[in-house]
């Protein structure tokens, strides 16, 4: 009895400290079982992932990406593929807790972070891509701009608080760097990101005009 105890004490701590990890750094904490995380982390040290949806929710997939993102060993097998292959698996969830994530992985992992943050229509996914713009990392501004040209509308007209001057202060940075981007293969990304976000301006403000 008293091991079994310890054994549920250790998991509860485990638990609660991944959680915490999580909501440290502004992520909305989720719950998915340990099999669900190890069955995913497995599948992620192979280079395909696109049958996880098959197999697992999006819910299930995202949660499991975000815990092993802040709680994966450094010296655990395939570390470094793991952290990156959930990176880019949590660009497709849609899932909202995915936008911190992304934002925090940045630093590390600035093009996968980056590319997957175009596909989430938020004033802070938009922002992250923005400061990015002119990032002296070639490989992390291209993947900027290819996060801007390929962001999609907010669903439904579901304008967010702040989305259209968002959208104006982008257009604004992107309109200046893309006369200057060195480039000349990211010049025509900038190029389409400005195209898209002129696109989404005016899909926002004729959402919010009055009728």
């Amino acid at each position: 009895m008293h091991r079994l105890l310890t054994i549920v004490s250790i998991f509860l701590g485990l638990m609660l400290t991944m959680a915490s990890t999580a909501a440290a750094q502004g992520v909305t904490p989720c719950q998915v079982s340990d099999e669900t995380v190890a069955a995913i982390r497995q599948m992620l040290t192979a280079p395909d992932n696109g049958i996880f949806f098959d197999i697992w929710t999006r819910e299930e997939i995202a949660c499991a990406c975000i815990e092993l993102y802040y709680d994966d060993p450094q010296d655990a097998p395939f570390h470094d593929r793991v952290i990156a292959g959930a990176i880019v698996l949590l660009g497709k969830t849609e899932d909202p807790r995915a936008v911190a994530v992304l934002i925090d992985a940045i630093d590390s992992h600035g093009p996968q972070a980056l590319y997957a943050l175009g596909n989430f229509p938020t004033v802070e996914a938009l922002n992250a891509l923005v400061a990015n713009v002119r990032n002296d990392d070639p490989e992390s501004r291209e993947n900027a701009a290819e996060g801007l040209r390929h962001m999609p509308a907010p669903p439904d007209n579901a304008i967010p608080d702040g989305w259209v001057d968002a959208l104006k202060a982008a257009i604004d940075e992107v309109g200046d760097w893309m006369m200057i981007e060195p480039e000349p293969t990211f010049k025509d990304y900038f190029l389409d990101a400005h195209y898209n976000l002129t696109q989404l301006l005016a899909q926002a403000q004729s959402a919010t005009a009055p009728n």
